[in-house]
């Protein structure tokens, strides 16, 4: 039971703001120099402060992480501040993979964990494969339930 798997965000929604946000620029950049045959202007070059919506998110996905490892569940979120929630395997209770028709298509969804004894579930958004995830939880932690009623 050593074996430690790390989930993360899925970037398929970061990605797809990449190609939103480049496309809208090519267009724009296309009508404006292209068809109405304006001038450049240093001022065009704002416009690039949409690649901070992306790129946020980015940072965001990257710096929040679900590690299963042994006999508990590690939550890890942030950058210049940083946030560590760690639960007992055996306390949770109920694993929830929620994902909206969109999200089915992509393969994507949220997984909510209730423990015993925590006032708010862990929730964990936008993760690829989320019912693989939660099969895997609660078959950790009735491994484990198996193990401690038996003394091992």
């Amino acid at each position: 039971m050593a074996e430690k798997r790390v989930v993360r965000p899925s970037l398929k929604t970061t990605v797809a703001w990449y190609v939103l946000i480049t496309v809208v620029l090519a267009a724009a950049a296309y009508g404006l120099y292209g068809y109405l045959a304006k001038d450049a202007s240093p001022w065009h070059a704002l416009a690039l402060l949409l690649y901070f919506i992306p790129i946020q998110k980015h940072l965001a996905t990257r710096m929040f992480s679900l590690t299963i490892e042994g006999d508990h569940l590690t939550l890890q979120s942030g950058l210049l501040s940083s946030t560590r929630r760690t639960v007992d395997l055996g306390k949770v209770q109920d694993v929830t993979a929620r994902q909206s028709l969109g999200e089915r298509m992509l393969g994507l969804g949220d997984l909510l964990v209730e423990t015993a004894g925590e006032r708010s579930a862990m929730v964990i958004e936008g993760i690829d494969r989320p019912r693989e995830v939660a099969d895997l939880i609660l078959e950790k932690s009735r491994e484990l339930s198996r193990q401690r009623s038996h003394g091992m």
